[in-house]
């Protein structure tokens, strides 16, 4: 029995082996097949491939935080944009691509799980042996990326130069033109991400430069500034107070504006220098002024009724006003209206707080009870509480006016052509002298003056003036800071004239120098003043004295 097994089983022992191995293959493939099944759904299959690494038996969890280290990891990678400024290095995620995770995620899971079962048992079959690889769902959006890249201020190499507006040497305003400038020709960066595999290319970006455009094109301006020149050719005419005044075309031009803002091309004005221009077409006061009235007793200055300073030119919103109606294409004429005055210095210079004290005072006799004290006294009655404000100008002949018998003048000696001789205002040069004396000592600046051409002891030696109308007449400046008080007093033998103000100069006769022009004599006198902070000038006076009553200085007489 053993001998015939052993036969049988030597005859048939390779079909035997082969068997064995088909039942063993076949009973592995099952448990393989069963395996497959069972798994379905929970893990992920075998021989599946992600990003380079095996996902065998994964479960969702597992694959889940494997895809998003992977997703940042890939998100994350820099792409180098060679610009022609250089190397900028930029996040993929920042411009336009993302990572579908929960793609990944499903395609993971459903690997070699999808079909019905024959598809899957087909399909298991035909990959038993092999790796089945799952791509990664990396998705680009072109509008994204544009976006992002137009965003990227290094992408911008220079900046445009909207166009510019100024004003040439003949007043005329005038185009500068635009700059174009240049940045990344972006729809060829968009078009070469749309072309990368970031799994696969070296990931570098070019950046090819392209013009950037001004807003506003030079044709534009130009049209612009045509119309501006056109609307300002003839000026604006101005009136205030009832005086009508031309602004010329220059002083308009030369305060406008042409800007380029993100809603276009804008004109405008620049209103503080505008304003400016409208005032000065106006300088100065405009209208009524009234000067603080006063009492002195003695050295003491009491104001009886504040001043009030005269109104300005103009309210604050004129150059607003104006600018608006120019632009708009209107010439005028606008009406323009004052405004007080809101410089403390000049508020303070009416109503009275500046006169403090006695800056000079002057005093010349004269003897008792004639026509000529009649007439210095009248002159003194006129001019007493004169008040100067700094930079205003004192004529005596015009602030006086004629002197007439009207005026209460009588008729005593004056010098004419050289001769004593008897008319009406005679011996009002002993005023004259007195206030310019109070003036000297004062510190103004003279503008006319003239010295009498014969010599009285009374006066001080080539420091005196005379008065005649219409001429020689007696001007003088308050060139101070501070407003001064004119004064005047009298006694039957004296006329003094004092000035009021706040102290700022110290005042000297420095020197007195004699030389003879033929038979007269010249006298020049100096005088020194020295300024509150420290600077000293020195102005000189002159006199020209005849040699005696109707004389000349070549010794002949003159003709009446």
């Amino acid at each position: 029995m053993s001998s015939v097994l052993s036969k049988y089983l030597s005859l048939r022992s390779p079909l035997l082996y082969i068997g064995l191995a088909l039942a063993i293959s076949l009973g592995a493939s099952s448990y393989a097949w069963f395996d497959h099944l069972t798994a379905q759904g929970d893990t992920v299959a075998g021989n599946v491939e992600f990003a380079g690494e095996r996902m065998d038996g994964k479960s969702e969890g597992e694959v889940r935080a494997f895809v998003a280290i992977r997703a940042d990891q890939v998100l994350s990678s820099s792409l180098a944009i060679d610009t022609p400024l250089g190397e900028i290095a930029v996040a993929l995620r920042d411009i336009g691509f993302d990572y579908d995770t929960e793609l990944a995620i499903d395609r993971l899971m459903a690997a070699r799980h999808t079909g019905g079962p024959v598809d899957q048992f087909t399909t298991w079959v035909a990959t038993m042996g092999s790796t089945m690889t799952v791509q990664e769902p990396i998705a680009f959006d072109p509008d994204a990326a544009a976006t992002a890249l137009a965003a990227m201020p290094d992408l911008t190499f220079s900046d445009p130069v909207e166009p510019g507006m100024m004003i040439n040497d003949e007043w005329r305003l005038e185009l500068i033109p635009g700059e174009p400038g240049s940045e990344a020709d972006f729809e060829s960066m968009v078009s070469q991400l749309a072309d990368l595999d970031p799994l696969t290319d070296e990931l570098t970006l070019e950046a090819p430069a392209s013009v950037l455009p001004t807003q506003v094109t030079d044709v534009e301006a130009q049209a612009r500034i045509d119309d501006l020149n056109e609307v300002t050719s003839s000026g604006v005419r101005l009136t205030i107070g009832g005086v009508i005044r031309q602004m010329a075309p220059a002083a308009i031009r030369r305060n406008l504006r042409l800007a380029v803002e993100p809603a276009g091309m804008e004109v405008s004005f620049d209103l503080e220098g505008f304003q400016q221009e409208i005032e000065e077409v106006f300088r100065g006061p405009i209208g009524e002024e009234v000067d603080p009235t006063f009492e002195v007793s003695g050295e003491e200055v009491t104001v009886l009724e504040p001043g009030t300073p005269p109104q300005v030119c103009c309210s604050t919103d004129t150059a607003e006003k104006i600018g608006s109606a120019i632009l708009d294409g209107r010439a005028g004429p606008f009406a323009l209206t004052t405004r007080p005055q809101d410089d403390p210095e000049v508020i303070a210079w009416y109503d009275g707080s500046l006169i403090v004290e006695q800056v000079s005072t002057f005093t010349t006799p004269h003897s008792c009870c004639e026509n000529r004290v009649i007439n210095i006294q009248r002159m003194a009655d006129i001019v007493r509480g004169y008040y100067m404000a700094p930079g205003e100008v004192l004529s005596l002949n015009d602030y006086v006016g004629p002197r007439t018998r009207e005026k209460g003048f009588v008729a005593a000696g004056a010098i004419r052509a050289g001769h004593l001789t008897p008319e009406v205002g005679g011996g009002v040069s002993q005023f004259a002298t007195t206030i310019f004396n109070a003036a000297y000592f004062a510190g103004l600046d003279f503008l006319e003056y003239q010295a009498h051409s014969l010599y009285f002891s009374r006066y001080p030696y080539g420091r005196e003036a005379t008065i005649s109308n219409p001429a020689p007449d007696l001007v003088f400046e308050n060139t101070t800071e501070y407003p001064v008080l004119i004064w005047t007093s009298y006694t039957p033998t004296s006329i003094t004239v004092s000035m009021y103000s706040t102290k700022s100069i110290d005042v000297e006769q420095v020197a007195t120098r004699s030389s003879r022009r033929g038979q007269c004599t010249y006298v020049e006198t100096d005088r020194e003043r020295v300024y509150s902070d420290g600077t000293s000038v020195i102005d000189t006076f002159f006199a020209l004295y005849r040699p005696a009553d109707g004389i000349d200085c070549n010794g002949n007489p003159i003709p009446q």
